[in-house]
């Protein structure tokens, strides 16, 4: 029987200033009788590597199903489909989609765009969206990143260079549930395929170019795997390729979502591989420069 406990924490896409990073990070929890924000404390940072910051509430008790303040379901936003073609062009301005014809012929850089839908925004000069779009084709989200166009990492001076599009247009009405990047790639798949999961997008996209036979997902974030990104896919075999030092976060999960019901196999590919820590499968490759059983 599930436990119903009175602070639970916010499972909207919220965020708060993290007390040990100060960054705007901190996911807080809710007290379920009211509704309501506990305080500014009690939380969890995702940054979970570079902060860890984890302070749940000093007392919390199961509450009856009786007692509970029924918290309404939110029914998640979508944006208009006409948004992927208007921004489905300019990819000479795209520092991305530059740094990708560097290493990758243009053809199949090419099919690349044309299977995620990659964007581009002047929100940043070359900036890429991610669209992430689920199983429905429901377009839930449009995520902003820059990076370089020679060393393909995200610019993250003077600041992050992370945003979104309901952001960017000014909804603010706008109610974000992502979902996994890719996903909406997964009508072209049985479940006899196996199905890759890596943290970024970037790495998504790459791996697609190195590996077609494989539909390769993303979550997006460290946090981001988890059972709700996952459930439209517990049906296949899936490979998890968490970045280094991730792979006991992302094992422990993937044991748990087995019990579940879940297929999952954590790949500890990288932990021994003389990489940094963060490093992910194309930092593999690029380094190694040959080809390298994943599977």
């Amino acid at each position: 029987m599930k436990k119903n406990y009175k602070y639970i924490l916010d499972k909207t896409s919220k965020k708060h200033i993290c007390p040990n990073c100060n960054k705007k990070t901190l996911v807080r929890f809710i007290d379920t009788l009211t509704g309501n924000y506990l305080n500014t404390i009690d939380g969890r940072c995702d940054r979970e590597t570079k902060c860890g910051y984890f302070k749940k509430p000093e007392s919390n008790q199961i509450v009856t199903q009786k007692n509970q303040c029924i918290i309404e379901q939110v029914k998640p936003s979508y944006h208009n489909n006409y948004l992927i073609k208007k921004l489905g062009c300019n990819y000479k301005n795209n520092h991305f989609v530059s740094y990708l014809l560097k290493h990758f012929a243009p053809i199949d850089v090419k099919q690349a765009i044309k299977k995620y839908f990659m964007g581009t925004s002047n929100h940043w000069a070359g900036a890429t969206v991610f669209w992430q779009i689920d199983q429905n084709m429901n377009i839930k989200a449009g995520k902003i990143m820059l990076y370089d166009c020679n060393t393909g990492k995200r610019v993250k001076q003077p600041y992050n260079h992370i945003s979104w599009m309901h952001k960017k247009l000014k909804l603010n009405q706008f109610v974000l549930q992502q979902c996994l990047f890719g996903l909406h790639n997964l009508c072209d798949y049985d479940t006899s395929n196996t199905l890759c999961v890596v943290e970024s997008e970037k790495t998504a996209i790459i791996m697609s170019i190195i590996m077609p036979s494989n539909l390769w997902l993303a979550t997006g974030s460290k946090s981001g795997f988890k059972e709700e990104f996952l459930q439209p896919i517990k049906d296949y075999n899936i490979v998890a390729y968490p970045d280094k030092s991730e792979f006991s976060n992302w094992d422990s999960r993937s044991k748990i979502l087995n019990r579940k019901g879940f297929n999952i196999r954590c790949s500890n590919l990288l932990e021994n591989k003389n990489l940094k820590e963060g490093s992910d499968l194309v930092d593999l490759f690029l380094k190694e420069e040959i080809h390298v059983d994943v599977c």
